[in-house]
């Protein structure tokens, strides 16, 4: 019985910091209506090898769009923080680390494209699931 509860309670706590249902399908309807407009569409090949294709203008352009839409960034490109740390926080395991997730993550580039792709790519590199799918 102990045994149970004991697996009960690290189950409990290892889907408390992961993103909920609701939040993943708007991401996925973010992603969704980036997409559907020309001017922000990007091949999903390009997408799916973010990393590699980091300085293609159009990824750029999308990854613009999702970090506006998501609530991230401004269409100027500021990052909006106090949100983008609510994200970090409802994913992130290790609560003492957020900040620095934040910090890291959270950069202002040359342009608002290089911040929208380099945000989604720390995201990535530092296993903050905070997306739909990659």
């Amino acid at each position: 019985m102990k045994t149970i509860l004991i697996f009960f309670c690290v189950a409990i706590a290892a889907m408390a910091h992961q993103i909920t249902p609701e939040e993943k399908e708007r991401l996925r309807q973010v992603y969704l209506a980036c997409q559907a407009d020309p001017k922000t569409y990007c091949d999903e090949d390009l997408l799916k090898k973010l990393g590699e294709n980091a300085e293609n203008k159009q990824v750029g352009i999308h990854m613009l769009c999702m970090s506006v839409n998501a609530g991230l960034q401004t269409k100027k490109g500021d990052l909006l923080k106090d949100f983008i740390r609510t994200r970090i926080d409802m994913v992130t395991h290790d609560k003492s680390k957020v900040d620095e997730y934040l910090e890291k993550c959270a950069v202002l580039k040359e342009t608002p494209e290089k911040t929208a792709v380099q945000l989604w790519l720390c995201f990535i590199k530092n296993d903050i699931k905070y997306y739909h799918k990659l």
